[in-house]
Order: structure tokens, then sequence, then C-alpha cells
């Protein structure tokens, strides 16, 4: 029993104080003022002409953007809320209305593309994606590290979504209000790409050992 209280002596003086996370609204907020930024400055890797918010179906494009970029608020504060135990997510029911809206705007701006010449830089809107997402999933990462997470592979995918939804959120700020075809197999190949990347990627980080 001595040599356990000499252990527990021992481990009382090395070990240091634990710091408490933020509260989840301002982690969110903190994420958000430095994860979109970042984002930003990756975009300008890439030649694009902003959104002409004047062209027809621009108020169908600003109701997808408005959408996905709430979507994503809300998976980044799913994600940090996971990370804590105790604490008590939305569930995906929250997220079933706003996504469903989103495809059926999409569907609406596939429509209105038909028949229109297809723009030759819209092939890199999956480059695009990858390439904005980056900072942001390395930041996302890094909050979670901080708390780590009881259920590594929910919380790091639901970042990842949370991620893909503020990509697709700054290429709407440069891209024609029309959706082809291609552009929305894309954007849905570039999510699924971002939130495999943010498992993978983050799986070291924040899995508790």
């Amino acid at each position: 029993m001595g040599s356990h209280d000499l252990f527990i002596e021992k481990l009382s003086r090395e070990i240091g104080p634990v710091r408490r996370p933020w509260p989840n609204g301002k982690r969110v907020i903190a994420w958000l003022l430095t994860a979109l930024p970042c984002g930003g400055a990756s975009s300008l890797l890439f030649q694009r002409v902003l959104t002409d918010w004047t062209q027809p179906g621009a108020l169908l494009a600003a109701f997808q953007l408005l959408l996905v970029f709430a979507t994503g608020t809300l998976a980044i504060r799913n994600a940090f809320l996971l990370s804590i135990a105790g604490r008590k997510p939305l569930s995906w029911r929250w997220f079933a209305p706003p996504i469903l809206l989103w495809l059926g705007a999409s569907t609406l701006s596939l429509g209105q593309a038909q028949g229109q010449i297809h723009h030759p830089d819209e092939v890199n809107c999956y480059a695009f994606m990858l390439a904005v997402s980056a900072p942001m999933m390395a930041i996302a990462i890094g909050y979670l590290r901080l708390t780590r997470a009881l259920h590594p592979l929910r919380t790091l995918a639901t970042a990842g979504f949370g991620v893909a939804c503020m990509a697709l959120s700054l290429l709407s700020l440069c891209h024609p209000v029309e959706v082809h075809p291609l552009d929305f197999l894309l954007h849905l190949a570039a999510v699924m790409t971002i939130i495999g990347a943010t498992v993978l990627l983050g799986w070291k980080w924040v899995v508790i050992r």
C-alpha cells in the first residue's frame, strides 16, 4: 500500500491542471472566425469570377447558400458537443429538413441549366472544395484534439460534414447561379471526400488513448 501512496504522490506532483474548454457557442464562433478566412485565402489559388447575383435564379442560389451555411454551422456545433462526454447534440432529424431543401433547390437549379453551355472552369469545383476545406479541416481537428472524443468516428464524420458545407458555401460565392449535372456530381463527390479525409486524418488526434 505504501508503494501506491508514493505512486499517487508522484502523479500528483507531475500532473498539470486540466484546461477547461470554452463554452460550445464560443468554440463554434471562434472556429468560424478562423476557418472561413483560411478557406477563403485558399480559394485565391483558383482563378474564379465572383457570383453574379443579378442573374435569373440568383435568389434560389442565395437560398442554397444560406441552407448549407446554416447546416454546416449546426454540424460543427454537433461535432464539438460530441467531443465532450455528457453533452447532448442535435439528432440527425434536425439536419434532414435543410438537406432535403438543398437537394430540392439543387434539382430546380439543374432544371434551369438545361440546354445552357457548360462553363469550362466548372470542372475545378471538386479541386476547389478540397483546397478550401484543407485548412478548415485542420483547424476543426485541432479544436477536437483539445477534448478528444468518446465516439471519434461519429465526431469526425460530423465535423467533416460541417467543413464540407462550409466549402460548398465558399464555392457558392464564385460559381454561376445555375448548376449543371456535372457540377452537382462533383459537389457531392467533394462532400464525401472531405468527410472521409477528416476521419482518416483526424483519427490519430481525436481518439482517446
